[in-house]
C-alpha cells in the first residue's frame, strides 16, 4: 500500500497532463514511513521506510525497508527506468530490486504503467503496479496492484486500491485498502488507510503514516 499511494502522491504534486510519477528530475524525491497493525489489537506491528530519489533523465533509485516487530522483514534497493514515448498522458517503468526478504537474497523485477486523469477540477491518477518476488530460498510470489486515486480540497487525496498476489506455496489472495492523505505542511501528507481480505484473506490492518517530499 504505501508504495502506490507513494506514487499517487509524487503524481498529483506534479501535472497530470505530463504525467510525471516515476521520472522524477535529479535530486528530488520523497520518504514515507508507515506502522501497520492488526484493526482492534495493534499486534503484529510492521514498520516501512520507502525512499525514492530522481538521478536524472526519468531514472529513480530507492529503498524498500520493512520490519516486523523484532524481524527484519525487507531490504530491498531499486532502480527504475521510464521507457516508452514521453511527455503524454501514460506513463511507463520498468523496475528491478536486490536485496534481502525474509532472511533469503531476492530479486524484484517489477513493470508500471500509469495515465492521468481529471474529474472536475481535481487532477486524478490510475495506475497498474506488477511485480515478481524471486528468492534463493526457493519461494516466489507474483504481485499486482490496481489503484485509483484524486486530489480533494485543501491539498488532500483519497486512493483505493486492490491488492492481488498469489504465492507459490499459498492460495492466491485479493484485498481491498482505501487510504486517505492529509495534507500537513509544505510537502508533508499523514497517511491513514485500511486493508481487508477479499478471497483468501480476512484480517483487517490499519496503516498510520507521513509522507514528505525533498
Amino acid at each position: 500500500m504505501v508504495r502506490i499511494l507513494v506514487l499517487l502522491l509524487a503524481s498529483a504534486a506534479g501535472s497530470m497532463a505530463a504525467a510525471g510519477t516515476w521520472p522524477m528530475a535529479r535530486g528530488e524525491g520523497h520518504l514515507c514511513f508507515s506502522i501497520e497493525g492488526d484493526a482492534g489489537g495493534g499486534a503484529g506491528a510492521y514498520a516501512t521506510l520507502y525512499a525514492e530519489m530522481g538521478v536524472g533523465r526519468g531514472r529513480v533509485v530507492g529503498l524498500d525497508f520493512g520490519q516486523a516487530e523484532d524481524d527484519l522483514a525487507k531490504a530491498v534497493l531499486f532502480a527504475r527506468f521510464p521507457f516508452g514515448a514521453r511527455g503524454g498522458d501514460i506513463v511507463q517503468a520498468w523496475e528491478m530490486g536486490v536485496g534481502m526478504v525474509d532472511g533469503a537474497l531476492t530479486l524484484r523485477p517489477g513493470v508500471s504503467i500509469g495515465r492521468g486523469f481529471q474529474i472536475g477540477e481535481r487532477a486524478g491518477w490510475v495506475a497498474l503496479d506488477s511485480r515478481a518476488v524471486f528468492s534463493e530460498a526457493g519461494t516466489g510470489v507474483l504481485e499486482t496492484d490496481l489503484t485509483v486515486g484524486a486530489e480533494l480540497a485543501g491539498g488532500h487525496k483519497w486512493m483505493v486500491q486492490l491488492q492481488m498476489a498469489a504465492p507459490d506455496d499459498a492460495d492466491p489472495y485479493v484485498k481491498i485498502a482505501p487510504s486517505l492523505a492529509l495534507k500537513r505542511g509544505k510537502g508533508r501528507h499523514l497517511l491513514l488507510g485500511a486493508a481487508a481480505g477479499l478471497v483468501n484473506a480476512d484480517a483487517v490492518k490499519i496503516t498510520f503514516g507521513i509522507w514528505q517530499k525533498f
